[in-house]
């Protein structure tokens, strides 16, 4: 079925830009695309005659690029912020690959929401602090370990993947990141094994059943579900902070509140 999704042009956001060059090199893909804005923050480089030069007739939006101190007052006005990054850190759980990001989760984004691609300097890419900031961060897969690309390079593949590939074509689904893949089944095991000793400690259930009929249906849920990897770690550390809690109050303490706690109606 044709996908009826009519992606925002977005604005593109260029953090430390060292090159002068490269301001100008994007300036022209930008001019090529259509762009809703394009903004810099704090640039170490200026748009100057070899900016003009790589530009070409991109340097026709010269006039119209905006500068900021920082990325926080340069993502003031905009509802969606994508890093463009291959550091995931501890924010993995928004982290995916450019095509996913575009074919998964920007359809499901409201008619209107004004989205920005964010892009780090040519030397280290955003920092930690600056992706922090971004609601996702996505990459462009590489087939070599220590690859990168051109900074112009990067800004063209992203924005062909947000505007240039026509309505209703169909492609191949993107390679996912690890920790976007579904959590294989010794993991869901596990993580339900895990599920079955914290709930006994607790003496759940406290209705007409057993722990034994609970989880079963704890079962299907998991198993409906598709867990992936990072959403299973996630539960397993809330787990284990639960039964860390449960050890520091003792089984006497924990037998005490078991039986005062109101036992649950089953639906």
């Amino acid at each position: 079925m044709p996908n009826s999704f009519q992606p925002p042009k977005p604005t593109v956001i260029l953090v430390d830009t060292m090159g002068s060059a490269n301001l100008g090199a994007v300036a022209r893909t930008a001019a090529a695309f259509g762009l809703a804005g394009f903004r810099l923050v704090s640039p170490r480089c200026e748009l100057n005659q070899e900016s003009k030069m790589w530009a070409c007739y991109g340097s026709r939006l010269f006039p119209h690029i905006e500068s900021f101190a920082t990325l926080s007052d340069g993502l003031k006005d905009i509802d969606l912020a994508v890093a463009l990054s291959r550091r995931e850190g501890r924010y993995r759980h928004r982290h995916y690959t450019l095509a996913t990001l575009h074919n998964a989760i920007l359809p499901k984004m409201q008619e209107g929401t004004r989205v920005a691609y964010v892009f780090g300097n040519e030397e280290s890419g955003l920092s930690r602090a600056d992706l922090g900031l971004c609601h996702y961060s996505a990459e462009i897969p590489v087939l070599a370990d220590d690859g990168s690309l051109n900074l112009a390079h990067a800004v063209s593949i992203t924005l062909y993947e947000a505007l240039g590939r026509p309505s209703g074509e169909t492609e191949a689904p993107g390679p996912k990141s690890v920790h976007e893949e579904a959590a294989p089944p010794n993991r869901l095991q596990h993580l339900l094994s895990k599920s079955k000793s914290t709930l006994s400690r607790v003496k759940f259930p406290r209705q007409n059943s057993t722990l034994e009929e609970e989880m079963v249906k704890l079962d299907r849920l998991v198993q409906r579900t598709g867990l992936e990897n990072w959403e299973v770690r996630m539960l397993e550390g809330m787990l284990k902070q639960v039964n860390a809690h449960l050890d520091s109050l003792g089984e006497s303490s924990l037998a005490e509140e078991s039986e005062q706690a109101p036992a649950s109606q089953e639906d």
